[in-house]
């Protein structure tokens, strides 16, 4: 994870979902799908059991938040899953919020599915999270 930080800078614009681990790993930058495609990748590599994550990451003060957030988990033999963020290389705490694991993006996908007719689409993304106790107040 280290390595990863070190070799990668995180930019917003510099990939797309369809991005391979590979390209972006040679361009040097990308987001948080694409760094955590290459730790998988070196994982997996290494014969360590790797998944992804995909899901949120709620920042503390921030009730809105603008993205979703992808992190992997490796089984590490007397541990089990460990999750680990490469884009923050951190590993998940209490502010992680799962919706799916699988190999990699497209088996996590938050949302997935097909369409006929128009071949246009656009996901906007907009998660709001309170405490138990904001929203009781």
């Amino acid at each position: 994870m280290a390595g990863i930080q070190e070799r990668l800078r995180f930019d917003t614009d510099a990939t797309s979902a369809t991005t391979v681990a590979c390209d972006a790993f040679s361009a040097g930058h990308g987001v948080c799908q694409d760094f955590t495609h290459i730790f998988l990748a070196a994982a997996r590599h290494l014969r360590i059991p790797a998944r992804y994550v995909s899901g949120y990451l709620h920042k503390p003060g921030e009730v809105e938040q603008g993205a979703g957030h992808a992190w992997a988990e490796a089984y590490i033999s007397g541990l089990g899953w460990v999750s680990f963020d490469p884009a923050n290389a951190i590993s998940a705490t209490e502010h992680y919020v799962r919706l799916a694991i699988g190999l990699d993006y497209l088996d996590a996908a938050p949302v997935r599915g097909s369409y006929y007719g128009i071949t246009r689409e656009a996901l906007d993304v907009r998660l709001r999270i309170e405490s138990a106790r904001q929203a009781q107040a």
